[in-house]
């Protein structure tokens, strides 16, 4: 149906992405580590990319990106350019993804592993003051940063390099959504899977060719405990951006055709011009649209995959000292 698009656009319209990884079972990675942070994160914004974006997760020979297929959408059908704001976080230092990759050799290893951190602390910031509204000041490739104190530490997922591919998993990868200004939530996905092209000693990938695919599945209780609950902070915050007389239902003085008076049309169902954890998980398309596609371990999950490229940076990874 057309419009189902649009009803999880007005949920995901400022998504934004960053990822930490881990493994299991994998061989133990061999060889130094150079260090990165991701200047590009994409999400799907086509039929194409979601497979691109996608990895087969649970070995039945087909891509999965449910969730990524469904952000294609929103791009094609609502004319929602959630990639946009992916960006804008990325250069404006919102989103700090840090990435260890640790081989003997980027063309052929049969012992590699690739880890990923949340950064912090840009050096040099990330803007040159509050009037800089380009930003990206970090992702020269020479930045140094810091390790949040937040960020998981698992293990790297390994796995080997063939003709300077790198494919790694599964194991396990944690992924964060940013919901506009609020916290990010941490989805851990299970099956997690990365693949990476284009590796030196200074990038992965650029814009045109190569860089990283990182895939997995959010088990089920984590959609109902974590995305859902995280999703009406933002939804007020688009509600009172497009409509002014949230005492007034139904309309509640929203402007005709806004993002606002969509969310308050499809989610608002006890007319009071909010919207609640309770109401979005007994909507019955959003229930649809978050059904889980494949099943990791016995565990029934939605899948996802992203893409990132990066270049060079400097960060100290507790024993290992500083790599850049």
């Amino acid at each position: 149906m057309a419009f189902r698009p649009l009803l999880l656009a007005s949920v995901l319209i400022p998504a934004s992405f960053v990822a930490c990884g881990g493994s299991d079972g994998q061989p133990t990675p061999e060889g130094a580590h150079t260090h990165y942070v991701a200047n590009k994160i994409f999400v799907p914004t086509s039929s194409t990319e979601s497979r691109e974006y996608g990895l087969d997760l649970n070995g039945d020979g087909t891509v999965d990106n449910q969730l990524g297929a469904t952000l294609a959408a929103l791009k094609s059908q609502g004319g929602f350019d959630i990639q946009k704001t992916i960006d804008t976080s990325v250069n404006d230092g919102s989103i700090i993804l840090l990435v260890d990759f640790q081989t003997k050799s980027f063309t052929s290893s049969s012992a590699s592993g690739i880890q990923v951190f949340l950064g912090d602390m840009p050096n040099p910031p990330a803007c040159a003051g509050s009037a800089d509204t380009t930003c990206g000041k970090h992702l020269t490739g020479t930045a140094s940063f810091g390790i949040s104190a937040t960020s998981p530490t698992n293990a790297a997922l390994a796995g080997k390099i063939v003709g300077g591919t790198f494919t790694g998993g599964p194991g396990k990868l944690s992924l964060q959504i940013a919901l506009g200004g609020n916290m990010p939530i941490q989805l851990d996905l299970i099956g997690a899977r990365v693949k990476a092209s284009g590796i030196t000693d200074t990038t992965i990938g650029s814009g045109t060719s190569g860089g990283a695919i990182f895939a997995g599945a959010i088990s089920k209780d984590d959609i109902d405990n974590k995305v859902i609950p995280a999703i009406p902070p933002q939804l007020k915050t688009t509600i009172e951006r497009d409509c002014n007389m949230l005492t007034m239902p139904p309309g509640c003085g929203c402007t005709s055709g806004s993002t606002g008076a969509t969310i308050i049309s499809f989610f608002d169902a006890n007319h009071d011009c909010m919207v609640t954890p309770e109401e979005l998980k007994m909507n019955s398309l959003v229930m649809s649209l978050l059904q889980p596609d494949v099943t990791i371990d016995g565990v029934m999950a939605l899948s996802l995959g992203i893409k990132a490229t990066a270049v060079g940076a400097t960060f100290t990874v507790a024993g290992q000292g500083s790599g850049a």
